[in-house]
C-alpha cells in the first residue's frame, strides 16, 4: 500500500514583504532536514505578487505532520512577514 501524500502549502505576504516571504519559503524547503520528504515545487501566483504555493510530496501524512510539529517552535518568527498563518492541505490522489 502506498501511503504517499501530496501537501499543498499556501502563503500570503504582507504588503511590501513579498520578496522576503518568497525567499523564506524557498530557504525553508531547501535547507531543513525532513525525514519522509520526497520533493517540492514552489509557485508564485500569476496575478497576486504576495501569494506563493509549495506542492510537496511526502512518504506519508504522518511524516509531514511530524515535521510540522518539530517546526512549530520557530513558526511565529519564520512567518512574521505573512498576513496570516500558512494554509496547508494534505491531498491524496483520486483514482489511479
Amino acid at each position: 500500500m502506498n501511503d504517499a501524500v501530496t501537501v499543498l502549502i499556501e502563503i500570503h505576504a504582507k504588503d511590501g514583504r513579498e520578496r522576503e516571504a518568497r525567499d523564506a519559503l524557498v530557504h525553508a524547503i531547501q535547507t531543513s532536514a525532513k525525514p519522509g520528504f520526497l520533493s517540492a515545487r514552489i509557485f508564485a501566483h500569476a496575478t497576486d505578487p504576495g501569494a506563493f504555493y509549495s506542492v510537496q510530496e511526502w512518504e506519508s501524512a504522518s511524516a509531514f505532520h511530524l515535521h510540522m510539529a518539530e517546526a512549530a517552535p520557530g513558526m511565529a518568527e519564520a512567518t512574521d512577514m505573512l498576513r496570516e498563518p500558512p494554509t496547508t492541505a494534505v491531498l491524496q490522489p483520486i483514482g489511479s
